[in-house]
């Protein structure tokens, strides 16, 4: 009656080029018992994307079969089943990309799925929205964390658990006669032989994922807790850079949320990750400089981290001294880009003054970049984004290398 699948992906965004290269799938019967089981990793013919995450080499999937070669595989596990995942939407939008990259369109609807995240919103009010702090709160064991197989088991188990609160046959009964009537196109691929990914393969824990799965859930708006179970899952090791965050602004479009509505989301996420970090205890350097970095890349201050530490800690967390702005050493290298109020010389003279190098133009080596406007299509600005160059506000450059001119907390 169920397939639930889950995908290791080269990106956070199909329409940008990013593919699957891993895909696993486990059925169940009706009472959400074990049934069968199929996972293989796929040559997406470009790079891996975020190894560091789903710790998959490009030696482990050269002799991998493509897409088009398990394809129909794919299509006979899923034709007549609902579909089940942890953030439903994010594998299925890539599996519908996917097949549409080979001419098909296949009858994987998202409002015809079970998605493990928001039952558990449903059946357990302030519970967490991670696949790993779902599973902790059932005591699911979740091994081999951002490996498909992986965590495809672990979203069987958590949803047959799930399944066990509701009555037989359950309330979505409706929703799977109707799936099970879609007709399905002939897809080719049906004799691909699928690729196990080699046991070193996995990705790594980083300190940033305890806090990820302890961040609350966001009910509003309600495309809220889906845009955030993506950034979680590139937080998770610690990493963002630009090349992530504008793969989030495609997130957020095809989500239907607003640059408004995601400056919200971002702020909350900003202030739930300090009140975790706090709640572990003393907040060492490093874990603060992450915290820092995370909230730059999501168009938020330091200062704003340094007040939500602040509420977090009832007052009690000291403000690091800085040399520089966005906690960036003396030294720092750093160019201006957009029209600003007052002359291009001043703004020189006053990184100069504050210990920083000016330059003309965007290097690799350049540490920060202070934009009129921090959207900016300059080539300078450009640049940056394409370098991983972090981007800041001039408002944020004169707060924060001036701290008397910090908003009151």
């Amino acid at each position: 009656m169920y397939a639930v699948i889950d995908t290791e992906t080269t990106g956070l965004w199909p329409g940008h080029r990013h593919r699957v290269i891993e895909v696993a799938v486990v059925l169940l019967d009706a009472q959400g018992r074990f049934e069968q089981e199929w996972v293989t990793l796929l040559n997406p013919q470009r790079d891996l994307g975020p190894q560091h995450i789903h710790g998959i080499l490009t030696a482990d999937v050269l002799a991998a079969p493509e897409f088009a070669d398990v394809a129909g595989r794919l299509g006979e596990l899923l034709a007549g089943r609902m579909v089940v995942g942890h953030n439903v939407e994010f594998d299925l939008g890539f599996l519908r990309a996917e097949f549409a990259r080979l001419g098909f369109t296949v009858p994987l609807i998202t409002e015809r799925s079970m998605c493990t995240m928001a039952l558990a919103g449903y059946l357990h009010p302030g519970a967490k929205r991670t696949l790993g702090a779902c599973c902790s709160a059932a005591r699911i064991s979740l091994e081999g964390w951002h490996s498909a197989l992986a965590d495809t088991r672990a979203t069987a188990q958590l949803f047959s658990h799930y399944r066990q609160a509701f009555p037989s046959p359950p309330p979505w009964q409706w929703a799977y006669e109707e799936v099970r009537r879609l007709r399905w196109p002939a897809l080719p691929g049906t004799d691909g032989m699928a690729t196990v990914r080699p046991v070193h393969a996995g990705g790594r824990h980083g300190w940033m994922s305890r806090l990820v799965d302890q961040l609350p859930r966001v009910p509003e708006p309600p495309q809220a807790d889906s845009y955030l179970a993506v950034l979680d899952m590139i937080l998770a090791d610690r990493e963002i850079n630009q090349a992530g965050a504008d793969q989030l602004v495609h997130v957020a479009t095809d989500l239907g949320l607003t640059r408004s509505q995601v400056d919200e989301l971002h702020q909350v996420y900003v202030t739930d990750l300090a009140d975790a970090l706090w709640s572990e205890g003393p907040v060492s350097p490093d874990e603060r400089d992450d915290l820092d970095r995370v909230a730059v890349m999501l168009g938020q201050r330091v200062a704003d981290v340094d007040d939500a530490l602040l509420r977090a800690s009832g007052g009690r967390y000291v403000v690091p001294a800085r040399p520089g702005a966005q906690g960036f050493p003396v030294g720092s290298s750093l160019v201006f880009t957009g029209d600003m109020v007052e002359p291009r010389e001043v703004w020189w003279d006053r990184a100069v003054s504050a210990g920083f190098v000016p330059q003309e133009a965007v290097r690799p080596d350049t540490t920060f970049v202070v934009a009129a406007d921090v959207d900016s299509l300059s080539v300078k600005a450009r640049a940056a984004r394409e370098f991983g160059v972090p981007i800041i506000a001039v408002e944020d450059f004169v707060r924060l290398v001036q701290p008397d001119q910090r908003k009151a907390g």
